[in-house]
């Protein structure tokens, strides 16, 4: 059970249930009637995309020779652990309890849901060879930013089609959204020498070290400074000023990034650091806009 549990890499999970925790809660905080019920039930729907995602990557990664014994990440292939196609079935398997999960929460909020969930699906199936052409990153950003936010406003209100609802809940999805795509781009900046060996094209090889770094220093800096200005602005609570709480690990991350230019194993376990970072920001996120909108309450 540890093999198959370490195989889905669930310390990767944060950075796509806190799209959904913090869409969820910035919705609430706005006034919009949410179900909690209904964002937790998402929250584990979009774990098992996220695993199976993980898996299928993984299967297709062994197979086309872009992962070997050399690769630094997940060993489950390249070192035995399992077989490719167990691998392979772990992850349609998840898929499929993913797609089922979807449906329930279909069934209680509405059809459109099916587009959401449908979208999320092939995008998933599509982001290994949209990872080999340079578009994992966009991937991502649609997979785990802008999709779970769409989808989660419109089930957590229970199936509400609202041209307002939709465009008030991507307002908070920068301030989560970059720090997701800065995990793939720091994997595709540490493997840049064994994905141009295996023949593949990421967006990191396409604009080079230097920028790769420097790209992912805004990633994950931008965030913060959003949602200053959303406080700024009006449009998240004065509470929310919490994320300033984050700097250090912001300037740990960035630091560990720079070594990256002189140490060719500065950036082994950033990908590790920058899912953390996104679950500390999504938990101060999601608390201060919960305990904001309970306070107006009082």
């Amino acid at each position: 059970m540890k093999k198959w549990f370490i195989a889905t890499r669930p310390w990767s999970f944060p950075v796509s249930s806190m799209s959904v925790l913090i869409s969820g809660a910035y919705l609430y905080w706005r006034g919009w009637d949410v179900s909690w019920l209904i964002i937790l039930w998402a929250v584990f729907g979009i774990i098992l995309f996220h695993a199976a995602g993980n898996l299928i990557s993984d299967w297709y990664d062994f197979k086309k020779g872009i992962d070997a014994e050399d690769t630094f990440g997940s060993k489950t292939l390249t070192d035995g652990i399992l077989t490719p196609k167990q691998v392979l079935v772990f992850g349609i398997v998840m898929l499929v309890l993913g797609i089922i999960n979807g449906l329930g929460i279909m069934l209680v909020t509405g059809w459109w849901l099916l587009l959401f969930g449908g979208l999320g699906a092939l995008l998933t199936l599509l982001y290994p060879w949209m990872k080999s052409h340079a578009l994992g990153d966009f991937d991502i950003f649609l997979e785990y930013g802008i999709i779970p936010a769409l989808g989660t406003a419109y089930a957590a209100t229970g199936g509400l089609l609202d041209a307002a609802l939709f465009a008030d809940v991507l307002w908070v999805v920068p301030a989560f959204v970059t720090i997701t795509v800065a995990v793939l781009h720091t994997n595709n900046t540490r493997d840049t020498f064994t994905d141009k060996r295996a023949g593949i094209k990421t967006f990191a090889m396409l604009i080079g070290r230097e920028h790769s770094i420097a790209l992912y220093i805004v990633e994950i800096v931008f965030p913060v400074i959003w949602v200053l200005m959303l406080v700024a602005a009006g449009r998240m609570p004065w509470l929310a000023l919490a994320v300033v709480a984050l700097i250090l690990v912001l300037r740990n991350n960035c630091k560990q990034a720079v070594l990256f230019e002189k140490d060719p194993h500065a950036m082994d376990f950033l990908d590790e650091m920058t899912a953390k970072l996104q679950l500390m920001n999504g938990i101060l996120l999601t608390l201060t806009l919960v305990a904001s909108k309970l306070i107006s309450l009082i």
